[in-house]
């Protein structure tokens, strides 16, 4: 029985600890069982003097509310003088008065027991977190622009890590000074995240004439060091000076997709605080945003400690009874066991006594009422392009039409009071957040592999689409949060292009077009109708005087391809290891080495020492000749010289025998491995030196006005003079490369296609691409000339690029690897069994050396018939 209880006793422990663990925050007496209770600090030494007069006051709003707006449960009230006290946590809620840290070592100290604290402090202090309490800075009216800049920065309106602060004579040293302070402070709270900024100041002096003042803040502008400061600008200036900037910051290509302005404008009121007047200096890829004073001046605004103590108090009260008139409405139709599991925990409590006292201080507040800004922001993205609707489907009768003047609009973005800080409908830089803002763009584009594959169902109407600029074009509208309707265009290609020199007309067809634009294209994008084209573009100078291209897509490099070299006869295998030049040395050391060996042999004194026959062995010729014959074959000899002399030959004739004959054996072992083939043009060099081929390539294209102009360089001089330019590729010209003829140059892309085309005709591989990549050309996505947005479009081209993403997708519409694909070079290697077409070489040797001897036997024969019959004539002498 003991040993049971030592269990039950853990387990019982175990329960007690995880609810102490779980129920730190929760476990505190219901509102109906027991009053709530608030701590009320009045802290003493901040308020020095005043401190018995705001507690006696305090003291008669608590009798007040108490017995007018608490009409259930009760409120206990806790006051005390100073601010380190031990905050319970059966404490409701925490009122404060006192400094700015104090107020947030309160905060710290209530946070971990939900408590809902209401704070009255200095000016320019953070505020706490919006969900958590309420907090109200005690400032002179017209002194509120530190707060008001403190709040939108707690508030991430913008998330900047630098600013550069412009001001004018409107505010004195010390308020920007505060304003200064407000941006670059660290916040109390670490789970804010707001992180200080590294400002810049530059004062905007006032001058009597205007042409002075602009051109003072032209060069103000101008010397901003931007690429070290930053391009996030807050510009503290009246309503006309805020005007003057907007034009100059426009003319100097400062205002951007990339660059913030934030204008806080502060001599206008309620009556005159309208900003309509600065539309017009509102251009496309703008990010501007303007907080300004909408303050009223009707004298009845009143202030102070006493005004927002009486309001907060009363709110919280009404707040407290109508929280607990609502939990006794569930509370009455359920069981304690169920009430004790659905009641509401301490944040759902504080957080709803919450937003009510802002609720109610937004209908009835009067203190500091009178002091507000408004927030309005440009929501200008796309605005001129969204407008553009196209009248007619079909594709002869399509038009884009669009106002020639954009009508701009300012959204309202918020609002700004002393007791409820920064409140926000929308964000204070919409485009910078939410880029296009899910608008609608009308995009251009025709069929083009890979680039654009384009499918309609027999009209205009683009029912599928894809291809490495649609996928781009995707990934893209994704990132900047806009969607687009495709539309095609013919691909006729008369344009007539006209700048201060020339006056091109080109008129084309090609299949493509990446050269030539269409015209309607064209037309569309040097009016500015459209954001962008979906086509991909070869970038060349032609167009650059109405057309912005983006960075690079793709890079294109130019090859050629040729008829696949034929591997050659392998008759005369046995002799590719050395080259005609070692053969012949070869056969000289056989003829001049014997007769050296056989004259040493002769004159050497050694013989004649010993007194050695010198008639037979290494003293004739014939023996010393197939002793050195022998010796290359590796086969020994009869006869060996006596003399050292002879000797050394000998073995010196060893030698490099040993390393004529292992060097011939391992390079035969690779000629019988890898086939060789006949040899053909490579490089662009070895095209145009040789005579038996042709070349040509497509007219028209970029690389055609490249090598035209390049009078620097022979090769591409000769090229082009040589070259024969064809409308496009055809059958006929395929068919010559084929037979050997004919060298086609183009896109390496392109001729890829040429040869997956062939192989799937013909089941051959017919062709080889060069070695040489000669040329390369870039291709890119078009834009209208001077687009806001071309940086924009670089930008995430550029993370496309990074991330792979491109060269992934290009490689996925190229052609698919086949037989082929390994065998486009015009060195084929490949590993192959060694067969009689191989070795027919060897059998030609053998052939030739019984030919030779049976010639020779023949003419032994010969001779000695000859040399019989001759003695037969001949009359001996009888001789006893």
């Amino acid at each position: 029985m003991k040993l049971l209880k030592l269990p039950v006793l853990c387990a019982v422990l175990l329960v007690f600890i995880s609810d102490i663990k779980f129920s730190k925050c929760d476990d505190f007496p219901s509102l109906i069982t027991q009053n709530a209770s608030i701590a009320i600090i009045i802290d003493r030494e901040y308020l020095d003097v005043q401190y018995e007069d705001v507690l006696k006051e305090i003291k008669v709003i608590i009798e007040r509310v108490l017995r007018e707006d608490l009409k259930n449960g009760g409120l206990v009230v806790f006051y005390y003088a100073w601010t380190k006290i031990n905050l319970r946590k059966d404490f409701t809620a925490v009122f404060s008065i006192t400094n700015c840290e104090n107020t947030w070592e309160i905060y710290r100290d209530s946070r971990g027991e939900n408590l809902l604290l209401m704070a009255i402090t200095d000016p320019d202090c953070p505020r706490l977190p919006y969900d958590e309490g309420l907090m109200i800075p005690i400032m002179t009216p017209g002194e509120e622009l530190p707060q008001l800049i403190l709040d939108t920065k707690a508030r991430h309106s913008f998330d900047w890590k630098s600013a550069v602060l412009l001001y004018d004579n409107t505010f004195d040293r010390d308020m920007i000074s505060r304003c200064v302070i407000a941006l670059s402070r660290n916040f109390p709270d670490d789970s804010n995240q707001v992180q200080p900024l590294s400002v810049s100041v530059y004062k905007i002096r006032e001058t009597s004439l205007d042409w002075n003042r602009r051109k003072h803040i032209r060069n103000i502008l101008t010397s901003l060091p931007s690429r070290f400061i930053g391009t996030n600008y807050m510009v503290l200036v009246t309503t006309e000076l805020m005007q003057t900037i907007m034009e100059i910051a426009r003319d100097l290509k400062m205002v951007n997709t990339f660059s913030q302005w934030f204008y806080v404008v502060s001599d206008t009121n309620y009556k005159s605080g309208n900003m309509s007047t600065v539309l017009s200096l509102l251009e496309e890829g703008n990010n501007i945003a303007f907080i300004y004073n909408y303050t009223s001046d009707n004298g009845e605004c009143v202030s102070g400690i006493k005004c927002h103590s009486n309001e907060i108090l009363r709110a919280f009260t009404l707040g407290l009874s109508q929280a607990i008139r609502e939990e006794l409405a569930v509370y009455g139709q359920i069981s304690d066991e169920e009430w004790e599991i659905i009641r509401p925990s301490k944040v759902e409590r504080r957080g709803s006594i919450l937003n009510f006292i802002l609720e109610h201080l937004r209908k009835t507040s009067s203190c500091s009422n009178c002091t507000m800004w408004k927030i309005e922001t440009a929501d200008i993205w796309g605005s001129r392009y969204q407008a553009s609707t196209f009248t007619s489907q079909s594709v002869a009768e399509k038009k884009l039409q669009i106002d020639s003047n954009v009508d701009y609009a300012l959204i309202n973005a918020g609002m700004w009071r002393p007791f409820e800080g920064l409140l926000m409908n929308d964000v204070l830089f919409p485009h910078i957040s939410h880029g296009f803002r899910k608008k609608v763009f009308h995009i251009i584009t025709y069929h083009n592999p890979p680039w654009q594959y384009i499918k309609t169902n027999g009209t205009d109407i683009v029912s599928e689409a894809h291809g490495v600029v649609i996928d781009i074009l995707n990934e893209i509208s994704k990132k900047l949060n806009f969607t687009f309707v495709l539309h095609t265009t013919s691909t006729s290609t008369d344009l007539n292009t006209t700048d201060e020199t020339t006056n091109l007309t080109m008129t084309k067809e090609i299949r493509l077009l990446t050269t030539d634009l269409p015209t309607e294209v064209a037309s569309m994008l040097n009016e500015n109708k459209i954001l962008l084209a979906a086509v991909a573009s070869t970038v060349n100078d032609r167009y650059k005087n109405f057309l912005n291209f983006s960075i690079p897509i793709s890079i294109q490099p130019y090859s050629f391809i040729v008829a696949k070299p034929k591997e050659l006869s392998r008759i005369y295998l046995f002799t590719a290891p050395y080259t005609h030049g070692t053969w012949l040395c070869l056969a000289l050391m056989i003829v001049i080495l014997p007769p050296i060996l056989c004259l040493v042999n002769r004159i050497s004194p050694y013989y004649e020492f010993h007194n050695q026959c010198t008639k037979k062995g290494l003293f004739k010729f014939s023996n010393c000749f197939w002793y050195i014959y022998g010796a290359l074959l590796q086969q020994g000899g009869l006869y060996l010289p006596q003399a050292d002399s002879g000797r050394l030959i000998i073995g010196t004739w060893w030698l490099i025998v040993i390393v004529l004959v292992t060097t011939y054996c391992g390079n035969l072992v690779a000629f019988l491995t890898f086939p060789r083939v006949d040899v053909q043009v490579k490089t662009v060099g070895e095209l145009v030196r040789q005579s038996a081929m042709s070349w040509g390539m497509r007219s028209g294209t970029y690389f055609e006005d490249y090598i035209r102009d390049s009078n620097d360089i022979p090769k591409y001089e000769t090229l082009y003079k040589g070259a024969k330019f064809h409308s496009d590729e055809n059958p006929e010209i395929i068919d010559l490369v084929r037979q050997g003829k004919h060298v086609y140059i183009d896109w390496k892309s392109n001729l890829l296609y040429i040869m997956r085309r062939e192989y799937l005709k013909t089941e051959t591989c017919d062709f080889a691409l060069s070695s040489d990549e000669f040329m390369e050309e870039q291709i890119a996505i078009i834009l209208p000339y001077n687009s806001p947005y071309l940086e924009l479009f670089n930008v995430e081209l550029t993370r496309l690029h990074q991330m792979g993403l491109i060269q992934r997708w290009i490689k996925e519409y190229l052609p698919k690897k086949d037989r082929c694909s390994k065998q486009s070079n015009l060195i084929e290697v490949v590993n192959h069994v060694v067969t009689i077409d191989d070795m027919q070489g060897s059998f030609l040797v053998l052939l030739l050396g019984f030919m030779a001897g049976l010639l020779i036997f023949c003419t032994e024969c010969t001779w000695r018939y000859y040399r019989k019959r001759r003695e037969e004539k001949i009359i001996q002498p009888f001789v006893e």
